[in-house]
């Protein structure tokens, strides 16, 4: 009996075992370090001093923005939750190490915000939504830029975080990413530090209050269907 138990503890172990990422999922991490090594090296090459710099900045900016937006246009962003094999989660693996490069350096977005309809138009080459009319605060963190939906005249406050997307493990160990776009609607007002997750809807003229966080596919105000 004794050997049996142990038996059905090492096959339970290997079950739960944590999921590893694939070999893909891990290619995948080094492409927006080849997109920057390709834009230093062609800069120099198409133009001098200045002009090499300012080429490289548009690079920068527009490269993973531009590849992005084919991605999202011609492959639309599957909504839901998914497992490491779906092709949800493919592509949301794909749309993730683009946008890293913005989401460790702030202060490029900072830069674009500095001028009117300039940002707005940035994250439109993404796929997402930021309505010209609206208004960014300093140091907000959108990480799934093509998965925020936001209406015209919505504020959104200082430092106010966007995530369209929670990773976790479920109770097997393995890998699930829940996506979905957050959606803040005309004349809403997001409060400074406050957070929405995947599926969070920030009802229109609405206020977020300072530091309140939504979790996935919850709505503020609240509806009996998606209570904070």
């Amino acid at each position: 009996m004794t050997g049996v138990r142990d038996e059905g503890t090492r096959v339970s172990e290997q079950q739960a075992a944590p999921e590893r990422p694939d070999g893909l999922s891990l290619a995948l991490s080094f492409f927006p370090f080849g997109l920057f090594l390709l834009g230093a090296a062609l800069s120099p090459t198409l133009a001098d001093g200045a002009g090499a710099l300012a080429l490289f900045l548009t690079w920068t900016y527009l490269a993973p923005a531009v590849i992005g937006g084919i991605v999202t246009r011609a492959w639309p962003t599957p909504i839901g939750t998914f497992g490491l094999a779906d092709p949800g989660h493919r592509h949301w693996w794909l749309m993730l190490p683009l946008q890293l490069p913005f989401n460790r350096l702030p202060f490029l977005e900072e830069a674009l915000r500095l001028v009117p309809g300039l940002y707005p138009a940035w994250i439109r080459l993404w796929g997402g939504h930021l309505s010209a009319q609206s208004f960014v605060g300093p140091g907000v963190m959108i990480g799934d830029r093509h998965l925020i939906r936001v209406g015209p005249r919505a504020v959104l406050g200082a430092r106010a975080g966007f995530v369209g997307h929670v990773a976790f493990r479920d109770a097997a160990g393995r890998w699930r990413v829940t996506v979905a776009p957050c959606v803040v609607g005309a004349d809403a007002i997001v409060g400074g530090d406050a957070g929405m997750g995947p599926g969070a809807v920030l009802a229109p003229g609405a206020t977020l209050p300072a530091a309140r966080h939504l979790g996935p596919h919850k709505h503020w105000p609240p509806t009996p269907e998606a209570s904070p």
